[in-house]
């Protein structure tokens, strides 16, 4: 096995170990987040359309994490765009997302706020600029690289109504229940041309340097890319008082990702070794 193969194997190992973590830690504090692997879920409407060359309504007002009032179209500044629609206090797939996303863009040679912006945008209307600032300070510190940067970076929060003209428009379905305050979603990252139009995805919630820097690349020439393949992780919430369908689903799964990080270590470790001996 090629070095190569085992640095992929490796990564898988620490993708899996990470949704394994999230699910594990959820059962276990009974939130009821259950991991989406379909693109469609008709009860709940909760999915990615790809909707490649889609116009984004530029003229969306939000607030960004120092509380001041913009419009959507004003944060792309003539630049491609990634974006990433999560809520802030989300525990689950949107901190794996946050995280990989942020380690990812540090190994890049583009330069957020020089080539590139990124938005963060909540889908929780009930969160405000304060929650975002805290957001934003947390996660760009949690690397080296972007500690006491701030050009570049939009932590957005707003209406659900402004939320969902934005959503809708990128294909991202989701539903929030006000009376539980309650958040159902996808995941997926999306990246827009300077003039504000979709113009590809990676729906995952792992991504590599050469990944980002390609479709960054094809959404700052104003082209459409390939569409993603239909692979990725949502949270659906349910309460524990009435769903104990769905908490014992969500440990089956838990004890599965499990299973399949035993697995891949096992195989690791056998590739290392077949490695050493072919060496000797």
């Amino acid at each position: 096995m090629s070095i190569l193969s085992l640095r992929s194997v490796t990564r898988l190992l620490l993708t899996a170990l990470a949704a394994c973590c999230c699910l594990t830690a959820n059962a276990q504090n009974f939130e009821g987040t259950l991991p989406v692997q379909s693109q469609n879920d008709p009860s709940l409407n909760v999915r990615v359309e790809q909707k490649l060359g889609n116009a984004i309504p530029l003229d969306t007002q939000f607030k960004d994490q120092t509380g001041a009032s913009v419009t959507f179209g004003s944060l792309l500044n003539n630049k491609p765009t990634v974006v990433l629609p999560i809520f802030y206090r989300c525990k689950g797939v949107c901190s794996i997302e946050t995280q990989d996303l942020i380690g990812t863009l540090a190994q890049m040679k583009q330069h957020v706020g020089q080539d590139f912006e990124v938005i963060f945008l909540s889908i929780d209307p009930q969160e405000g600029p304060a929650l975002a600032l805290d957001k934003f300070k947390t996660t760009l510190a949690s690397s080296p690289n972007f500690k006491g940067t701030d050009v570049g970076w939009h932590f957005l929060t707003g209406t659900i109504d402004n939320i969902h003209r934005v959503t809708d428009a990128l294909g991202f379905f989701f539903n929030y229940d006000a009376a539980s305050d309650v958040v159902n979603h996808p995941s997926g990252l999306m990246f827009l041309s300077p003039d504000g139009k979709v113009s590809s995805y990676i729906l995952a919630i792992s991504y590599t340097p050469d990944q980002l820097s390609k479709n960054i690349d094809i959404a700052g020439a104003n082209r459409v890319g390939e569409k993603s393949t239909d692979s990725f992780f949502g949270c659906i919430h349910t309460d524990p008082l009435t769903g104990k369908r769905s908490i014992v689903i969500q440990k089956f799964v838990s004890l599965a990702g499990l299973l399949t990080v035993i697995a891949l270590v096992a195989t690791i470790a056998a590739l290392s070794i077949r490695s050493k001996r072919k060496a000797a």
